[in-house]
Order: C-alpha cells, then sequence, then structure tokens
C-alpha cells in the first residue's frame, strides 16, 4: 500500500516539476519578445538619431 501512495506523490511531483518547466519555458519567450522589442526599439532611436535634421 505504502508503495502506490509513494508513487503517486512521485507522479504529483514530475507533474508539479513539468508545469514549472513549462511556466519557465513561457517566461523564457517572454523575455525573448521583450529583448526583441528592446532592439527593434533600439534600431529605430539610432535611426532618428543618425538622420540629420534638416
Amino acid at each position: 500500500m505504502s508503495y502506490s501512495v509513494i508513487s503517486y506523490q512521485l507522479s504529483v511531483v514530475s507533474y508539479q516539476l513539468s508545469v514549472v518547466s513549462y511556466q519557465l519555458s513561457v517566461v523564457s519567450y517572454q523575455l525573448s519578445v521583450v529583448s526583441y522589442q528592446l532592439s527593434v526599439n533600439n534600431i529605430d532611436l539610432l535611426s532618428c538619431l543618425l538622420t540629420p535634421n534638416y
């Protein structure tokens, strides 16, 4: 009986770990999107600074 309880707890722990890894991948995706937007904004800022204002 205790073996089944232990295996159940292990499966719950593995499920929680998979959920945590999924959340981490979502966070890393959002960070990459934010960094991409920042790089695009930096390019826009550079182009605005480099173009002479006549």
